[in-house]
């Protein structure tokens, strides 16, 4: 039978006298029975005991044999230091066999035969928690498990990686025991609750017992990819590029990037250390240390947007308003933009960015989807942009093209070619561009026709937008976005 919370029983009355004047000699009190205990079974090399674990006045977990006796032959393998000794919580023996987890090793600390004792460590592991990536501040967090009897304890994640996690829990240290199975539950405002469930390996009591620093190892393979996530989208320094090292993928991380208009001065300094990060990266101005060294006087008359994965802003870019005026053109300002582009209506996407720890990942799309929308909005035909050569097929899957004009990057000697979009090229016709550009910006065109009507595609379509073939593109926008919620 599984025993938790096993009260004392047998040397009772000799505990509650014991416990009353101060105990001096911790040694003395060592082989008493916890008021905490859950059944446990020690692995000692091939042999097997039943017993009990729980944690005694000195902080160590001690394994007491079932009977108060350890067999000769098995007190004998343990006075060999190479014997290997491991622990399963009883509790959770059915979990951990389903989860095809093996007993969790542990050290011996001393050994006490006539009594059945046996004092085990699970200490931190110092190379596997400095590794581990931290978030910029402690996630709050919730832990629960079949050995808290039915408890839960309050929790901050103060490190994560894909398989390991560090937390701070508030609660008696004795209620942590090394190798039972627990839940952690942490909530973030841009995602449903994320819950990892994984073993606890280590645990570290703190001061007075109120507390315990534990090291939690993912224990199937969704946890280790909601870790992944919760790492990547809260971590410094930790991006996508960190995951492929690890040989991961995690599903639904793109989920939780979201593009949100810059709001406030914080906002203008993010925007200006990612476009330091970004072209450094590929050496750019080098010397340019100060984020306000990479201003522009044409963020003045722009909608600047900020890709937020989770907690952390990884992309930006602007919409660069001109309202006819020519003066407000960045590229106009370098090359002639042909006529029918300042009479159908144009605005310019620049300062386009992503993270290094994040290129290579598609995200440049996003923030298009939100340029195009806005763009939408502004009853504009065209929309101007410049690529370096090796982007320039991304934007022509989703219906971008080269116009005969090239230009020098503003901050290096790369060429960069000059491209636009036509809004009503891809809106009143259905063509092989049509169902890429539906598939990426669909959503976001129904859902500006849900909030503005049809006024503002009109105005772009103008006499086409009576067609069959915009009507159809409408309808699929619509139906795409009711599809995304």
């Amino acid at each position: 039978m599984t025993l938790i919370d096993l009260p004392v029983t047998g040397r009772a009355p000799e505990a509650a006298r014991m416990a009353s004047p101060p105990v001096r000699d911790p040694e003395a009190t060592a082989g008493l029975p916890p008021p905490h205990a859950v059944a446990g079974r020690l692995h000692v090399g091939a042999a097997r005991l039943n017993g009990r674990l729980a944690r005694d006045a000195t902080g160590s977990w001690c394994f007491t044999a079932d009977g108060d006796h350890l067999p000769e032959a098995v007190a004998g393998r343990l006075a060999d230091p190479a014997t290997a000794v491991a622990m399963v919580p009883m509790v959770d023996r059915r979990v951990l066999r389903r989860l095809r987890l093996g007993p969790l090793r542990m050290a011996v600390a001393s050994v006490d035969a006539g009594r059945g004792l046996v004092r085990l460590t699970a200490a931190l592991c110092g190379p596997v928690v400095e590794r581990l990536p931290r978030p910029e501040e402690p996630l709050p967090a919730m832990l629960d498990g079949r050995s808290l009897n039915r408890r839960r304890l309050p929790a901050c994640i103060t490190a994560i990686g894909p398989y390991e996690a560090v937390a701070e829990v508030t609660g008696p240290a004795a209620l942590l025991v090394p190798g039972t199975v627990m839940t952690l539950t942490v909530a973030r405002p841009w995602a449903t609750p994320f819950r990892l469930r994984g073993r606890i390996i280590a645990v570290e009591a703190g001061a007075g017992d109120a507390g315990a620093r534990i090291v939690l190892r993912m224990a199937d393979p969704a946890s280790v990819d909601r870790a992944a996530v919760l790492a990547t989208c809260t971590a410094p320094g930790f991006g996508i590029h960190a995951l492929w090292t690890y040989g991961l993928k995690p599903r639904g991380l793109m989920r939780h990037l979201r593009v949100v208009p810059v709001a406030g001065l914080a906002d203008m300094a993010t925007v200006y250390r990612l476009r330091r990060d970004a072209n450094q990266f590929y050496g750019r101005r080098p010397d340019a240390h100060d984020p306000e060294a990479w201003a522009d006087p044409l963020d003045a008359c722009s909608i600047l947007f900020l890709g937020l994965l989770g907690d952390k802003p990884i992309a930006t870019a602007r919409l660069v308003v001109n309202g006819g005026d020519r003066s407000r053109s960045e590229l106009h300002a370098l090359v002639p933009v042909p006529e029918e582009f300042w009479e159908g209506g144009f605005v310019e996407v620049s300062r386009l960015v992503v993270h290094p720890d994040f290129r290579g990942n598609r995200i440049r799309l996003d923030m298009f989807r939100e340029v195009e929308r806005l763009a939408l909005g502004l009853g504009v035909r065209y929309l101007l942009f410049d690529a370096i050569p090796k982007l320039a097929p991304l934007y022509e899957a989703v219906g971008g093209r080269r116009l005969p004009l090239t230009k020098k990057h503003q901050d290096s000697d790369e060429i960069e070619q000059v491209m636009y979009v036509d809004m009503r090229a891809i809106l009143a016709r259905v063509n092989r561009f049509s169902a890429v550009w539906l598939a990426g910006f669909g959503g976001t065109l129904g859902r500006h026709l849900e909030i503005a009507g049809r006024e503002p595609t009109d105005v772009i379509l103008g006499p086409a937008r009576r067609s069959p073939a915009a009507a159809v593109i409408r309808g699929m926008g619509r139906l795409l976005a009711r599809a995304g919620g």
